[in-house]
């Protein structure tokens, strides 16, 4: 500080018109050092603000997108619902038909009402218009289903259509009359073993697809 003095002292006015310049010099880079901060500032939060402003925009409509496709989906999967709760309500009810229609043909009892030939191919009839209504039915709308469900169905038709086939055979040597004894009773005995499968397996295999019916729908 000394220093100081004795260099404005011996050199004069010019030392603190210096001195003075540097100071002011000094301060005016901070002032303006400091007001470019503060605009950076500025600038920064409104790039900022700007940048929110966007995000919140775009995630509004990203939201609009999402609701509509969601729309959309919610609108189709009821229409898929309805269509095939259409398809296993009228499916339903060709597989009643179907295996009440071979229990009344496979029954080890008949009763006659008035012509027991008659009421036979009555019966073998209704068998073949229920095996026909359902596979014209089910095959075009096996797609409502999963692959698991289908083939359990194309299982049951199967089922139904082997027996019914297989007893009609069996029925019709047997009528014929002619067979050996021993072939006779083998021949019934494979129809009784026949009546027993549809009374009993393939009411298993019926009500099985019953509760996966029950389960598409909602309703278990």
């Amino acid at each position: 500080m000394t220093d100081l003095l004795k260099l404005i002292l011996y050199s004069g006015p010019s030392v603190l018109l210096i001195l003075a310049a540097i100071f002011w010099g000094k301060k005016i880079i901070e002032y303006f050092f400091d007001e470019t901060i503060e605009i950076k500032k500025i600038e920064l939060n409104q790039q900022l603000e700007m940048h929110k402003n966007s995000l919140e925009q775009q995630s509004i409509s990203f939201q609009h997108h999402l609701d509509t496709k969601l729309n959309e989906f919610n609108i189709r999967f009821s229409k898929l619902h309805q269509d095939r709760a259409e398809v296993i309500k009228q499916l339903y009810a060709k597989l009643v038909e179907l295996h009440h229609s071979m229990l009344a043909f496979t029954s080890q009892v008949q009763l006659i009402i008035k012509d027991a030939n008659k009421e036979e191919e009555e019966r073998i009839q209704r068998v073949n218009n229920a095996l026909n209504s359902f596979n014209t039915y089910f095959l075009p709308n096996r797609i409502f289903f999963s692959k698991e469900l289908a083939d359990k169905l194309d299982k049951l038709g199967k089922e139904y259509w082997d027996k019914g086939w297989n007893y009609a055979f069996l029925r019709s040597q047997f009528k014929e009359g002619g067979l050996p004894k021993e072939v006779a009773k083998e021949y019934r005995q494979k129809n009784i073993e026949i009546s027993k499968a549809v009374e009993r397996n393939l009411f298993e295999l019926f009500v099985e697809l019953e509760s996966e019916f029950r389960k598409l729908l909602g309703v278990d």
